[in-house]
């Protein structure tokens, strides 16, 4: 199930975006739509613990509290949701990125663009892989809970032993398996939590996962204390935006993907072109060429090579040429136009 949210104090325009996501999702029995008249009934249900929510659409624009005050808080709080921002200005559409948000979208939305990214995310939840995030005062992990073997208490640490190497972090053993209830884990002793789709065998003493012996007791026994000063959260997130690894972006803030945001994995190029076949991307009008340029996110340095494989050039916001052979290094927040001024990315 799937529940998406719609906060916009324009109650006609909270109806007519309605009816489109019903038509849209109604093949999908599995989304359910709800409202909140306002950004206060959104940090009310956030603050009570009712705010079963997996996508909420987002007015910039309320009265009492507004929709970047509420991305703010979303985010500071680590709400495991994802957003998308309605506005009627063209504003605030990087703040969308700096929120994680999914989408910007200007008032009034064209329903083909709002069906090609809710078909868009509603594939991405599909195949996100629902992770273990754990938050240390040194370092933030990602470990995909189908990608454990086993956890294991050892003092005041568990390690999660997967099919991608071992981590180690503070935290009770049986604090995560309260987490991953309902996900095939099984507790078969007082330190170990056993995935039990990795599962070969079972015995009276032991059982064996990826050909790993583990041993199972009759009794379970209280994990050691965990110091407090540790200071480690551990959360399961199911959101695309919390699942999200450090990486770049980039944000169309003119033309016809206006709002679109687009992440970038490390160290990976991403295509924008005129052609599905030749573009991860697909910008549809006459000065982009089939494949226009190339962008790609360098997580060593945080910063990103921009390639130009298109006849008609893309730009700096200086109107320097990015040349075709060389490719050029640009920075978080600057810009560039493909072919003209028409349709501009910024880098996140």
């Amino acid at each position: 199930m799937i529940k998406i949210g719609i906060c916009d104090e324009d109650v006609v325009f909270s109806e007519k975006l309605h009816d489109m996501l019903v038509r849209i999702t109604f093949s999908d029995s599995d989304v359910e739509i709800c409202h909140f008249e306002n950004g206060e009934e959104v940090l009310e249900a956030i603050r009570t613990d009712n705010f079963m929510v997996d996508l909420l659409f987002l007015e910039v624009h309320m009265k009492k509290i507004d929709g970047i005050q509420i991305a703010e808080f979303i985010r500071k709080h680590e709400i495991d949701v994802d957003i998308m921002f309605l506005s009627s200005s063209k504003q605030y559409i990087y703040e969308g990125y700096t929120y994680k948000a999914y989408a910007y979208y200007i008032k009034p939305i064209k329903e083909e663009l709002l069906k090609r990214d809710i078909v868009r995310y509603l594939d991405e939840r599909k195949r996100i892989e629902e992770s273990l995030t754990i938050n240390t005062k040194s370092k933030e992990l990602y470990i995909p809970i189908h990608k454990i073997i086993y956890l294991k208490s050892e003092k005041r640490r568990v390690i999660a032993y997967t099919l991608i190497g071992e981590y180690s972090f503070y935290a009770k053993l049986d604090d995560i398996e309260e987490m991953v209830k309902g996900r095939g884990f099984v507790r078969c002793h007082q330190s170990y939590l056993v995935n039990r789709n990795m599962i070969d065998s079972v015995g009276r003493t032991e059982i064996i996962a990826q050909g790993i012996s583990i041993p199972m007791s009759r009794k379970y026994y209280e994990n050691m204390d965990v110091r407090e000063e540790d200071s480690t959260f551990v959360r399961v997130h199911r959101s695309i935006a919390m699942n999200q690894q450090r990486g770049g972006a980039i944000v169309f803030i003119k033309g016809q993907l206006m709002g679109t945001i687009m992440w970038i994995q490390c160290d990976t190029e991403i295509t924008v072109g005129r052609n599905g076949a030749k573009s991860d991307i697909v910008v549809n009008e006459h000065l982009i060429s089939r494949l226009h340029c190339g962008i790609r996110y360098n997580s060593q340095t945080d910063d990103y090579t921009v390639f130009d494989y298109s006849q008609n050039g893309i730009y700096k916001a200086n109107g320097e040429r990015i040349l075709a052979t060389e490719g050029i290094y640009l920075n978080a927040g600057e810009e560039i136009w493909l072919g003209n001024s028409d349709n501009i990315i910024k880098l996140g």
